[in-house]
């Protein structure tokens, strides 16, 4: 596809998310998001559009090499010599134009890394390799090396270890630079010397995401999509937080029985008593007000990222966001054993949980509700968005419209731990 093509369905996916934005805040800033369901039926339509043209975007630039994140390709970078010469065909590829620096330190490399580099040894001879990749000023250096047999390929996967004590000072949008180098061990590709030749050698701008940002994707130039990643989320999960063990006594007063037990005695309405208390106790000693404080400033267009509060700075200031009183609600439930979940749709988020141990049925509860509603009036909001988008993630055959993530499940097999 042209360049003229990409940029047009660029201009269409701009405008569709201006107006997809604007009706994502008509629905969620009512004070109860499921009551009208016109703007829905409308919010619905957008959603599907947009949905499609992100699709025709992200596969016309996934196809284009000067768009796709690519640092250094071989075979189109005319002003480097080539495999011909060298005897290695090597690929750079960018894979996280931002860094979300709040997180960062949980990414897996083998799934989520900085930069990959694919080579390809097309010499007559086995080959030391080492690639060094490294962000000026703010991280140590990431290493690999390896020997590649003749004839053969390998990928190095790498995402450069930040400094914590200078990310703890980006507070807000930050430019920085990526620097590779890919270096033969074994000498020049003569092979007269021996002393170690610089195959290539490059840097590379991206963007530091503020330190309180939370990403809810990260863009992908090699495929021209976001990256989820909203499980993160379960990082500000933090039922440890002393402030929040304390609040669990206020709330336990707020239940029949003043005590709080978790999957014990009662089935599925014992479990919904507690959590009704919970957010009792939020209601009137939390003292918890809706402020929609979403503002992050991000390098893209649209809402890929959101600004967060740890739960003890909710339970503080007595305000939360949509996403501040999802993670402050799922701390609360883990805090007594239950499984919860954050749920993230397209704009919003809403906290649920698991109505037995291991049963596998959920409950929701609309959080932003909690200053100005009853608990029934909430369970029935979360329930009746929930539904919504999961209908929504069906007909776009898109999971990323209803991300069910159960705080049991990060924490055992994605290994996200609370920050604090």
């Amino acid at each position: 596809m042209s360049q003229n093509n990409l940029d047009a369905l660029r201009n269409r996916e701009y405008r569709l998310q201006i107006r997809v934005t604007k009706l994502r805040r008509q629905v969620f800033e009512q004070t109860d998001p499921t009551a009208s369901q016109t703007l829905l039926d409308e919010l619905r339509m957008g959603e599907k559009e947009l949905a499609e043209v992100e699709k025709l975007r992200a596969a016309a630039q996934a196809a284009d090499d000067n768009n796709n994140g690519t640092i250094i390709n071989r075979k189109t970078d005319t002003h480097l010599l080539g495999p011909e010469t060298t005897g290695l065909d090597s690929r750079l590829q960018l894979r996280m134009s931002q860094i979300p620096t709040a997180i960062y330190h949980l990414l897996d490399p083998q799934t989520d890394p900085l930069m990959t580099c694919s080579l390809d040894n097309v010499s007559p001879r086995t080959r030391r390799i080492r690639i060094t990749s490294y962000i000026d000023g703010y991280s140590s250096h990431a290493v690999d090396t390896i020997e590649l047999e003749a004839q053969s390929k390998h990928e190095f996967r790498q995402s450069p270890t930040l400094f914590p004590q200078r990310i703890r000072n980006v507070t807000e949008l930050t430019r920085a630079t990526l620097n590779v180098k890919l270096e033969d061990l074994d000498g020049d590709p003569g092979g007269v010397s021996r002393a170690i030749w610089t195959e290539l050698h490059k840097t590379y701008p991206l963007w530091l995401l503020a330190r309180t940002t939370a990403p809810l994707a990260v863009p992908d130039p090699t495929t021209g999509k976001l990256r989820d990643m909203t499980r993160y989320f379960g990082a500000f999960v933090t039922p440890n937080a002393p402030s929040l063990m304390s609040f669990l006594r206020i709330a336990a007063d707020a239940h029949p029985d003043k005590r709080l037990v978790g999957y014990q005695g009662d089935k599925a309405a014992g479990v919904r008593s507690q959590v009704k208390a919970l957010f009792e106790a939020l209601k009137t000693s939390g003292n918890i007000t809706y402020v929609n404080s979403v503002i992050a400033f991000s390098p893209e267009e649209g809402p890929s990222t959101q600004r967060v509060r740890l739960p003890r700075e909710s339970l503080r200031d007595s305000q939360a966001n949509c996403i501040d009183g999802t993670v402050l609600f799922a701390s609360l439930l883990e805090g007594i054993s239950l499984n919860p979940a954050i749920v993230v749709v397209p704009g919003h988020a809403f906290v649920g949980w698991e109505t037995w141990d291991e049963s596998g049925e959920w409950e929701y509860l609309e959080t932003t509700m909690i200053g100005s509603h009853d608990f029934d009036a909430a369970r029935q909001s979360g329930t009746s968005t929930a539904g919504f988008y999961q209908e929504l993630a069906k007909e776009t055959d898109n999971p990323n419209k209803f991300r069910h993530w159960s705080l049991r499940d990060l924490r055992a097999t994605h290994r996200i731990t609370p920050m604090e």
